[in-house]
């Protein structure tokens, strides 16, 4: 039975540490508590069929990292996404499998880390001189710590990536600074804009950033939902009062999830122009971003058809679409109590979408001037005048039309026509 005290130890140890010092400090943790004589952490090299640990403690002190190929060794199972478990005789098991021999190994643990995407990073392995003895509780602390140490690797390499951007976008800043400077007096008009633009530009890094932050947490906070539950379970502790807490930890898990699922459909990449769009779907993601800013004074209220609908275009352009409109849509009823309509309907080829509010509205000599890139009639800071431009011509590129109604002082209303979903 696992000891809430071992993983109190576990955690404490731990605590604000990141990047390389926490992966050393909960590997060592771990191999003292389990009594493991050498635990580790190793990336997956899949081009070369080798692993590389990032983290190896053996007799209690971490040691230098070391490369070692996969083949014959119990490492391979785990890197077909197995929990690994022998806890005697693992040399007879693996014979070829030199390492085990020559570190005069009998019992043998290991656990796939799996990132956000479901994909294998790599592996966190004990290996025993001896019998693996408390079976249950040593499967039960690397089950748990498998979520935090995945997320963890992800967010390196995501620090990583982000310096590696950085350094780029120092020299491309300084090549644009100097063609700036060649051409500063015909831009000076525009120069206040165009840093706003900049910024805008950069929202959709900032979102994956956000959104890779998110999941750090929220696998941890999963492995010790799932670990709490079956704790709960197997001492026959359950009660009314804990399923409520289960129960609220659980809905703020998916609370959680849904908002990343929404930034990283916001954040989405890709060229493709053939993607299966789910436009209720797409839609609730909306919804989901821009919560916060509507809760208390704007009710919603949706109607779509009773099967699913599905559009033809790129996911990531659309849902930019979507969001530009809503937010549009929501900022011109800031300053009061309002209504917003949405709908999506299929019509023969095409599927229907409305979004219509009961704001501020446009005036009838500006409705032939909201596609001009920079064309606001926002106060200065609130707004360069870019998200319908950008709006119209993504609509554009997938062959799709927007139409406006809008009365001063009543509301606004967009129709989009956009490709139905080609079964064929």
């Amino acid at each position: 039975m696992l000891q809430g005290t071992l993983l109190s130890e576990i955690i404490e140890a731990v605590s604000n540490t990141y990047g390389n010092e926490f992966l050393n400090r909960l590997t060592e943790k771990l191999c003292t508590v389990i009594g493991a004589d050498y635990t580790f952490i190793g990336l997956f090299d899949k081009k070369n069929y080798e692993s590389r640990t990032v983290s190896l403690v053996a007799k209690g002190q971490v040691v230098d990292n070391f490369n070692y190929s996969l083949e014959g060794t119990p490492c391979a199972n785990v890197f077909e996404n197995k929990i690994c478990y022998y806890p005697t005789e693992v040399q007879k098991l693996f014979p070829n499998d030199h390492l085990l021999v020559d570190m005069k190994i009998d019992g043998y643990i290991g656990t796939p880390l799996i990132n956000s995407k479901q994909e294998i990073l790599g592996l966190i392995v004990g290996l025993f001189e001896q019998k693996i003895p408390k079976k249950e509780e040593t499967l039960t602390l690397f089950q748990i710590f498998s979520g935090r140490i995945a997320a963890e690797l992800e967010r390196l390499d995501y620090e990583r990536k982000l310096e590696q951007y950085n350094e780029e976008l120092e020299v491309l800043v300084k090549e644009r600074t100097f063609k700036l400077e060649q051409t500063l007096e015909e831009l000076k008009e525009r120069q206040d804009q165009l840093v706003e633009a900049e910024k805008l530009a950069s929202l959709g890094l900032l979102s994956a950033g956000i959104a890779h932050e998110i999941n750090n947490p929220l696998n941890f906070i999963t492995g010790g939902y799932y670990g709490i539950k079956d704790f709960i379970q197997s001492t026959g502790i359950q009660s009314e009062k804990t399923e409520m807490y289960l129960d609220a930890i659980k809905v703020g898990v998916e609370r959680t999830t849904k908002i990343v699922k929404g930034l990283n459909q916001y954040t989405r990449t890709g060229d493709s122009f053939d993607e299966k769009i789910d436009i209720e779907e797409m839609l609730e993601n909306c919804l989901v971003i821009l919560f916060h800013t509507f809760r208390d004074k704007i009710s919603v209220e949706k109607e779509f058809d009773s099967e699913p609908v599905f559009i033809q275009g790129n996911s990531g352009k659309i849902h930019q679409v979507f969001l530009n409109l809503l937010t549009n849509a929501i900022q011109s009823m800031e300053n009061k109590r309002g209504k917003l309509l949405i709908s999506a309907k299929s019509e023969g080829d095409f599927v229907l979408v409305t979004i219509q509010d009961t704001g501020t509205g446009i005036r009838k000599e500006h409705l032939n001037q909201i596609q001009i890139p920079f064309f606001t009639t926002k106060e200065p800071g609130k707004g360069v005048g870019l998200g319908l431009s950008i709006a119209y011509k993504i609509l554009k590129e997938h062959s799709a039309s927007i139409d406006v109604e809008s009365e001063w002082g009543e509301g606004t209303k967009f129709t989009i026509r956009l490709p139905k979903w080609n079964e064929g």
